[in-house]
This record gives C-alpha cells, sequence and structure tokens, in this order.
C-alpha cells in the first residue's frame, strides 16, 4: 500500500513538472518557465498565481500607499476590517473581562469608542486634525473611513501627511491600549501626539 502511494506521488509530482516546464532538447539543460513572460522564474508571477484574487476594496488608497510605515499600515488594515482583539470582539468569543475603556476608565470600549469616542483619543485626533488642516469632525469609525476615503485621493504633500498622521494614530492608540492594559504603563494624550508628530516629521524629512 504504502508503494503504490509512493508511485501515485511521484506520478503526480510528474506530471505537474512536465505541465509548467519544458525541456529543450539538443540543448544545455535549462528549465524553463511556461507561465512567464520571458520563461524565468518570477516572484510576482508567482506571487500572483499562489494568492487569492479579489476585488479591490474603496479604502485600499489610505492603509497601502507609497512611502508609508508597514507596522501602522498593517494594524490600521486591521482596524478598518475590526479584527483587532478589542474587549467587546473577545466576548463575543467567550472571553470576558473588565468591559470598560483602558484609556479613560468609562462606558463600555468597542472598536468605535476605543478610536473615536474615548475623551483620550478624541484629544489626540484633534491635534493631529489641526496639525494636518483637516476639520473637526465628530464621526464614526466607518464614516471617518468613507471620508478620508474620498477626500485623501492624490499624492500630494498634505494627502500623504494626512494619511501617514492617520495611521500613527491609530497605530499609536493601539499600542497605548495595550501598554495600559499588560504593562501598567500610560502615557499622557500630549506625549502621545508628540510622538506620533516626531514620527511623521522624521518620515517626512527623509523624503
Amino acid at each position: 500500500m504504502r508503494r503504490l502511494l509512493f508511485c501515485w506521488k511521484v506520478e503526480t509530482i510528474y506530471q505537474n513538472f512536465h505541465e509548467d516546464y519544458l525541456f529543450k532538447l539538443g540543448q544545455k539543460d535549462e528549465i524553463v518557465r511556461l507561465d512567464s513572460p520571458n520563461h524565468r522564474f518570477s516572484v510576482k508571477v508567482a506571487w500572483e498565481q499562489l494568492r487569492i484574487h479579489r476585488e479591490m476594496v474603496e479604502w485600499h488608497d489610505i492603509v497601502w500607499f507609497k512611502n508609508a510605515v508597514p507596522r501602522h499600515s498593517f494594524l490600521l488594515w486591521m482596524a478598518i476590517q475590526q479584527k483587532l482583539t478589542t474587549q467587546d470582539r473577545l466576548h463575543r468569543f467567550g472571553i470576558h473581562g473588565p468591559n470598560r475603556c483602558s484609556l479613560y476608565l468609562l462606558n463600555n470600549k468597542d472598536h468605535n469608542h476605543l478610536f473615536f469616542e474615548c475623551y483620550y483619543t478624541i484629544a489626540i485626533w484633534w491635534d493631529v486634525c489641526d496639525r494636518c488642516d483637516i476639520p473637526r469632525m465628530t464621526k464614526g469609525w466607518d464614516e471617518w473611513i468613507r471620508w478620508a476615503t474620498v477626500t485623501w485621493h492624490g499624492k500630494s504633500f498634505i494627502n500623504l501627511s494626512r494619511k501617514l498622521s492617520f495611521a500613527a494614530t491609530v497605530y499609536h492608540v493601539w499600542q497605548e491600549r495595550n501598554a495600559r492594559i499588560f504593562a501598567g504603563m500610560s502615557r499622557t494624550s500630549n506625549l502621545i501626539f508628540n510622538q506620533i508628530e516626531c514620527i511623521i516629521r522624521n518620515k517626512l524629512d527623509l523624503m
């Protein structure tokens, strides 16, 4: 039985190999990729074949853009899809704990409250808005994403600084939340804003 299974695997590998590669007879042995434009291996072509193709989301430009900070973009990508482990999400998974905001110690802590309703977070957002020439708006998370998607199109300097600041703010608010829960450490909203401002200024200076 094992021998038959081994032979079947070898035959399957050979068939797949024979379909993907072409051997040139009478020449030096060379493996040629039939599915690549120049018949050579390409990471891009391999990735396009492996990945799952889906329709591009409307908000992709405010998350993945040239000169973005990777760790900020990744966390913002998670936040937009509401995949971060906020307390309300943990409760839905059956993991119960104190359901209150770790930043201001009031109210239930859901995704929208953490990023746009908490007084601590609002103080940071207002400073970021003033520095990036963004109107102060009392919008919820979904409304903010829709507004930014429509408004921050293009590659202008001001739009780039806004997208960088938006991602950095979400990142540092989440970092502060984790520091308070897991390390018992806390910082003022002014200190968080100063850190965001320093990071964005250094990033723009390098550009």
